[in-house]
């Protein structure tokens, strides 16, 4: 009981994953449930409505994500840093409510380590921390708020995962999350290559970054660049985006009468009540109302009767005299 709210710390037989220090704790969800109860308002989650963009290219791995944090409206931070070190070969970009993102990272930071000093000082494959993390986040059936690109290098290569708050994960060679992925996927997907060099790869995903920044309002600042090489060194780069913005490298032109038409269906239009007929097949007009007796009957049959109101009925008193 803390401040007259009940906690979860009752429980210390629970799994670290549940409470206790070294895992998450549920406190706060039972305090914003006492205060809604009391008739107070829930405090506000800070969003980090991001542009993330992972690439691999020939050397090894970049992250890039831009740095605003966004709380509905409000912006409290233009300089937030949402690539993380998760190993000294491995890290993360997350987007989603960042309390759960950060968490999200503490805690399979902590993992990892434990897991490299159980292996003998190894390093920790980027598959191992991609598995920590989503089993994580299965675990709490989709109630974490957080989507993570992770990304690194190993003794079998360079690896870039894309895991979702729902524990499902993609292994792919470039990806985008969060609220500009669409934009940044575009540009990804046109430009793109299997021999790309360092310097092309960093252009590529600040281009993409930068795209998705102009088309987000909940994406802006300056573009954070973590590149993982395959001898594992890392280089850390900030760039502001270009005033002009890219675009995509091959446009779409589709010519006339590409598609096959397979059938026609002419539907006859009827005229509404007394509206003018279109032309005939045969180019004539057909008859205008109130031209001639038989339009004037026509319009006399079509135009609705006016009901009079009924008269007021009289009564008659007991005396046998009428009422008004």
């Amino acid at each position: 009981m803390f401040n007259g709210i009940p906690t979860l710390m009752k429980y210390p037989a629970r799994t670290p994953y549940l409470c206790g220090p070294s895992g998450f704790s549920f406190d706060n969800c039972l305090r914003n449930k006492r205060l809604i109860e009391n008739g107070l308002s829930e405090p506000n989650r800070i969003n980090t409505g991001t542009t993330l963009v992972g690439i691999v290219f020939d050397g090894g791995v970049i992250i890039a994500a831009e740095s605003r944090a966004t709380n509905g409206n409000i912006i409290p931070s233009k300089k937030s840093r949402k690539v993380c070190e998760l190993q000294t070969n491995i890290f993360a970009g997350g987007a989603g409510v960042a309390r759960d993102t950060n968490a999200l990272v503490e805690l399979t930071r902590a993992q990892l380590e434990l897991h490299r000093m159980n292996t003998g000082f190894r390093r920790v494959p980027v598959r191992c921390a991609n598995q920590m993390m989503r089993q994580l986040l299965f675990r709490f059936n989709g109630n974490m708020q957080a989507n993570v690109i992770i990304g690194g290098v190993d003794a079998s290569g360079a690896h870039l995962f894309c895991t979702r708050f729902d524990g499902t994960t993609d292994p792919a060679p470039f990806t985008s999350l969060g609220s500009g992925n669409l934009s940044a996927m575009s540009i990804l997907e046109s430009r793109w290559s299997e021999d790309l060099s360092e310097k092309s790869a960093c252009a590529l995903a600040c281009d993409a970054v930068a795209v998705g920044m102009k088309n987000d309002l909940n994406s802006g600042g300056m573009v954070s660049l973590c590149i993982v090489r395959r001898d594992f060194s890392v280089q850390w780069e900030e760039q502001f985006p270009l005033k002009d913005s890219p675009s995509r490298t091959n446009r779409l032109a589709i010519k006339p009468g590409c598609t096959t038409v397979l059938s026609t269906i002419v539907h006859q239009v009827v005229p509404w009540q007394g509206a003018p007929a279109g032309p005939k097949p045969g180019g004539g007009q057909g008859p205008v109302p109130g031209s001639g007796r038989a339009s004037r009957e026509e319009e006399a049959r079509r135009r609705p009767q006016s009901v009079s109101p009924p008269g007021a009925k009289r009564w008659k008193g007991e005396g046998g005299g009428e009422g008004s």
